[in-house]
């Protein structure tokens, strides 16, 4: 997977505050920064060195997702899930890192909601291009997918969002239909919306010298188009996306919301931090479907019966926003 430079792309005044917010150390060669399967407490930026990312497939053997250079951020996963990482962090040679205390991260959208905003996109962004990657990784493999639990698939986008943010996404949006077997975007399709899913589910499908897969799927709650939106490198959808059985779409036209978020620089916090839990979770489905990443889904099989009650509260909330979505697009009330 390629390395998402951060402090490329993030602006001086972020980059001052997460230089000034978080602790630089020094880390020899050889050592574990991160440990799939447990939960570490803070992010991690490399400043210097070279990190390796690994995963257990099916038989517990350790294989390489990545090799990391600097500018890396790792360790936002487990933070935005509050889940087990998913992979190993390990340093190549010895290694200068930047640590974020996830304390921290949480206050700084309540201090700074535009530097909160800018964060939360930047992560949404380094998950989008880790999940373009994925994509031709999955592509490439031969297995079957496997299914993965469903509890934690709640709407996690509409956990970050609060009831004002889903009443704006309504009033920006029109309630598109598409029939069984129709398509929603070709692979290199200009995507002017961004397309919330009501009911049904999508398929993912990339083509590769000619030959289509399926690489993944989303669900109720999740949006189509995101990628559009968050690369500005990206020419066209990255993927097709179609549906067997047909589903119901709030479309929302990309420049109005882009608008509103400029605007509100709270709503954008919430918004593409939800965004960045809803791509960490696909990322993470999709390498536990392809049965890799087994020693975190180990870890969390002891742990599903004893939720947290603040993710619980996070999926009753999100399930409230959504029926109330879905109730007022069927009246009408959202209809172009």
């Amino acid at each position: 997977m390629p390395s998402f430079n951060i402090f490329d792309r993030a602006s001086p005044g972020l980059v001052q505050w997460l230089k000034n917010t978080g602790r630089t150390c020094q880390v020899p060669a050889s050592t574990t920064v991160i440990q799939e399967g447990e939960r570490p407490d803070h992010l991690v930026i490399l400043l210097e060195g070279q990190l390796i990312a690994t995963t257990t497939d099916q038989k517990a053997q350790q294989e390489q997702l990545a090799t990391l250079t600097s500018g890396s951020l790792v360790g936002e996963m487990s933070w935005l899930e509050q889940r087990p990482a998913v992979a190993t962090i390990s340093t190549a040679e010895q290694c200068r890192v930047l640590q974020l205390p996830h304390a921290t991260l949480d206050r700084l959208g309540s201090k700074h909601p535009q530097l909160a905003a800018e964060l939360h996109r930047l992560i949404a962004q380094k998950l989008a291009v880790q999940i373009k990657e994925q994509n031709a990784w999955a592509h490439r493999l031969q297995s079957e997918s496997a299914p993965v639990e469903a509890l934690r698939k709640v709407l996690i986008l509409f956990a970050n969002l609060q009831e004002q943010d889903v009443h704006l996404l309504t009033r920006l949006g029109h309630v598109q239909r598409l029939q069984p077997q129709a398509v929603l975007l070709r692979q290199g399709d200009e995507v002017p919306n961004l397309y919330l899913l009501l009911s049904g589910e999508a398929e993912i499908l990339l083509t590769i010298s000619g030959n289509t897969h399926v690489v993944g799927s989303s669900r109720r709650g999740e949006l189509l188009g995101e990628m559009s939106l968050l690369l500005d490198e990206q020419r066209g959808a990255a993927a097709g996306v179609q549906s067997a059985k047909g589903m119901d779409l709030l479309t929302i036209n990309r420049s109005s919301l882009l608008a509103e978020l400029e605007q509100i620089p709270a709503l954008a916090s919430r918004f593409y931090r939800g965004l960045a839990c809803m791509l960490s979770q696909r990322s993470r489905d999709q390498l536990l479907s392809r049965q890799r990443g087994t020693t975190s889904q180990l870890a969390e099989q002891d742990a599903i019966d004893r939720l947290e009650l603040d993710q619980l509260e996070a999926i009753s909330r999100a399930a409230r926003h959504f029926d109330w979505l879905c109730r007022h697009c069927q009246t009408g009330g959202a209809a172009s």
